[in-house]
């Protein structure tokens, strides 16, 4: 049986007028269907406010804003800006209920007399713990071979502390480094081989003492950019790779900020807009690690009175980071870094290590540098976009050991240009140059000593020398760069760079080229080839201490890689990127206890050029992006060999055979994240001590070495475990946030250490479970 609305509320439906509110028009009433005598003794009055996302203070665009039982909608403007008119006065509920945020929900009262006012509506999101997909990729960097990191993601990640710039650390290809080092290792190359940028120019270091965190305030930056084998043209003098940051726009809608504190270290940075176009960021932090391990030290020694160690000068860091930016017209942009960074620790050796009795009395070790970095981008028309940039500063940096000592003071200019011209879509062409300018003054005392193999002979039975050295060095470097697909399927990179190096006084050209063609809208396949130089490191070409007549060593790269992304536009699935690598390293820098004539005089060789290698291998990255769950999973099997004269192939000191990183992280309720990284890298390859031989002149035993990095040390691996936690106010965040570096605090070995006359070895192991409990609170 059918049933039917009675005929009095079907009247009443068809008789009442259909409501419409566009976006931005004026709100309507609902006609009330009550005798008017009730409605017409009630005032009026107008709610207004700004939406606002809760703790981030963000306003809430084109977000409707309802008013019940008024039934009365509102929509923010680009603002978070609505304005509701006509409310009857009295008590009603502000009702918001948008997508990704919690329902918005409150009783509020206003009568007429109180006249208009603006009122705060906070609305939380569903989860300030959302982790962004991983950017992966080209990105801006304009070199299809750059593997970049968004710094919002890489920050998030297991074992980086907040630190994007660490997370490079899990990036294929990237060898592990020994215990406190700061380095980054590329493929099997030399630490040195490394060239480390901020927006393009070159700093001495982008870690801190230890690897514990990165010069540049995490907070400031917008990616993170790691070259491997087949870069383009852009960059040289780095036979390894590059590993750059680039600093971001600061936002200029409010003033934010926050600060932190953790075990390690702690910093404050701020936001804010400057004048009516402009956009400042501040930011300094500062470690105290050194004060916790003084106290350690204090208590081992209360413990130990025969510690032969005094820990007088903790290990410290601080570091400062300013960027401005400000547009300059309709064409012109300007930003501007500032970015400063010091790094120390020494301590006393009351009694000699019993291997070198001459070593006894203050160790001190220091590295600074600061650079002023001004950059314009002028965009001459449609297609046509030019940017110059400087880098201006100066580094420090001094070893003390008792008497003996090197100190560094260089004060260094860097400038690059870009000229790029888009003639079609299909066809881009990018003219540049990449200079560098050094000044330098070196002081040194310190002992010849012989480190062949990795196995150095005790500083003691060196010929103490005295140098000062004040030297000047120009690197001229320009290039050219071409982006042409010249079918749908298919994109050529050629490219040329053209360097000059003043210390060999040699010019080089670099071809190089990418070809890069797309199977499918979803999977790629890109071969890369190269030729690289760089010049030799300071002290080995200069006068009394090195040889000034080495040349420029070179190496030639060959990569292939294939990219599959499995989820075929949904933003849930698996990306698959990886391939093979080939390097080969000619005219390497080593050390040489021959003798060589300059001048008519017979004078030590030091060094020459008589090295050469190989690094080979396959790496793949495995990323799994499904909200709440995210994975990443990294492997490089590789080799890494060296020849020198008088001995036949070996593995270099930074041969990895096998490299993994596993990530797992996953977004819970209540604003939870957990993640944790394990990680397996095989033992690095060492130098065997077969006996030694008694110095009398000395005191001291000289090892007698085994065949070149012909054993290994046990294999490293580490599992380290990250959780956050975030509570949400109305105009502030604070998270509280824990992370443990090697949490089943599993002895590492990283190297190993001989008794006096080297008859007995020792593993020095590395860090323990390190973890970090912090608090940052943003507003």
């Amino acid at each position: 049986m059918k049933r039917f609305l009675p005929l009095s509320t079907l009247l009443l439906t068809l008789a009442a007028p259909a409501i419409a509110v566009e976006p931005g028009a004026a709100p309507s009433a609902v006609p009330s269907l009550g005798p008017a005598t009730e409605t017409a003794s009630v005032g009026t009055v107008t709610v207004a406010g700004t939406l606002f996302e809760k703790g981030t203070k963000k306003p809430v665009a084109d977000a409707n804003v309802y008013v019940l039982p008024a039934k009365l909608k509102g929509t923010t403007d680009a603002e978070g800006k609505f304005r509701i008119e006509g409310v009857p006065e009295g008590e009603f509920e502000i009702l918001v209920n948008l997508t990704g945020y919690k329902k918005f929900s409150r009783v509020v009262q206003q009568s007429a007399a109180e006249g208009e006012f603006e009122r705060s509506v906070y609305l939380e999101r569903d989860s300030y713990q959302v982790y962004e997909t991983t950017v992966y990729g080209k990105l801006d960097s304009g070199d299809d071979s750059a593997k970049s990191l968004k710094a919002s993601v890489a920050q998030k990640l297991p074992g980086a502390n907040n630190d994007p710039i660490k997370a490079v650390q899990n990036m294929p290809g990237v060898s592990r480094t020994n215990g406190f080092s700061s380095q980054v290792i590329i493929q099997g190359s030399a630490p040195q081989d490394t060239r480390y940028t901020i927006d393009g120019h070159e700093v001495p270091i982008i870690f801190h003492f230890g690897g514990y965190s990165s010069v540049v305030l995490p907070e400031a930056l917008d990616r993170v950019d790691y070259l491997s084998a087949g870069y383009g043209v852009e960059y040289g003098r780095a036979m390894g790779g590059i590993v750059g940051v680039w600093t971001r726009k600061p936002d200029r809608d409010r003033l934010k900020g926050f600060a932190y504190a953790d075990f390690i270290n702690a910093g404050a940075a701020i936001e804010t807009p400057v004048g009516e176009k402009g956009s400042l960021t501040l930011g300094l932090r500062r470690s105290y690690i050194g004060e916790l391990l003084k106290e350690a030290d204090k208590h081992k020694k209360d413990d130990d009175k025969n510690s032969d160690a005094d820990l007088t000068a903790a290990p410290t860091f601080s570091d400062f980071t300013a960027v401005y930016d400000t547009p300059l017209g309709d064409r012109d942009d300007l930003r501007v870094d500032l970015i400063a960074s010091q790094d120390s620790l020494g301590f006393v050796l009351k009694d000699s290590p019993q291997n070198d009795p001459k070593i006894r009395g203050d160790f001190e070790t220091k590295t600074s540098f600061v650079r002023l970095i001004p950059q314009w981008t002028h965009r001459h028309g449609e297609g046509t976009t030019s940017r110059l940039s400087l880098g201006l500063g100066r580094d420090w940096s001094k070893f003390i050991l008792a008497d003996q000592y090197f100190r560094l003071y260089l004060y260094t200019i860097t400038q690059r240009y870009e000229l790029e011209r888009k003639f079609s879509e299909d066809f881009t062409s990018t003219l540049g140059l990449d200079n560098s300018f050094g000044w330098a003054k070196v002081a040194m005392n310190f002992p010849d000593f012989y480190a062949a193999g990795g196995i150095s002979n005790p500083v003691s039975t060196g010929t103490s020398r005295r140098v000062g050295i004040s030297s000047n060095s120009q690197n001229f470097g320009a290039y050219w760069n071409n982006d042409w697909k010249f079918a749908p399927e298919w994109s050529l990179k050629p490219g040329l760079r053209f360097d000059y190096f003043s210390v060999v006084n040699e010019a080089h050209v670099a071809p190089r080229l990418a070809v890069k063609r797309s199977l499918s809208p979803y999977s790629s396949v890109r071969f890369a080839t190269g030729l690289y130089y760089q010049p030799p490191q300071p002290q080995e070409t200069a006068e009394g201490v090195g040889n000034p007549e080495l040349t420029a060593p070179r190496a030639t790269h060959f990569a292939i890689g294939y990219e599959e992304d499995f989820r075929r536009g949904s933003s849930k699935g698996v990306i698959f990127t990886g391939g093979p690598f080939y390097r080969k390293f000619d005219d390497l820098v080593v050390a040489s206890s021959a003798t060589t004539t300059r001048n008519g005089v017979t004078t030590p060789e030091y060094y020459n050029n008589n090295g050469s290698g190989r690094a080979y291998g396959v790496e793949m990255l495995v990323r799994y992006e499904a909200n709440p769950w995210n994975a990443w999973l990294s492997y490089t099997v590789g080799r890494s060999t060296r020849v020198q004269p008088g001995q036949p192939e070996y593995p270099s000191a930074y041969d990895q055979t096998h490299n993994l990183n596993l990530i797992v992280g996953k977004d819970l309720p209540r604003n939870w994240r957990v993640a944790g990284r394990f990680r397996y890298v095989t033992g690095n390859p060492i130098t065997p001590v077969t006996g030694s031989v008694f110095d009398a002149d000395n005191d001291a035993y000289i090892p007698i070495r085994g065949p070149y990095y012909s054993e290994r040390i046990g294999p490293f691996y580490q599992l380290d475990l990250r959780a956050d936690k975030k509570w949400i106010f109305n105009t502030w965040v604070l998270t509280a946030y824990l992370d443990v570096q090697n949490a089943t605090n599993h002895k590492n070995t990283e190297n190993v250490s001989y008794a006096y006359d080297y008859s007995q070895r020792t593993d020095v192991t590395g860090l323990p479970i390190i973890p970090a409990l912090g608090l940052k609170g943003e507003f």
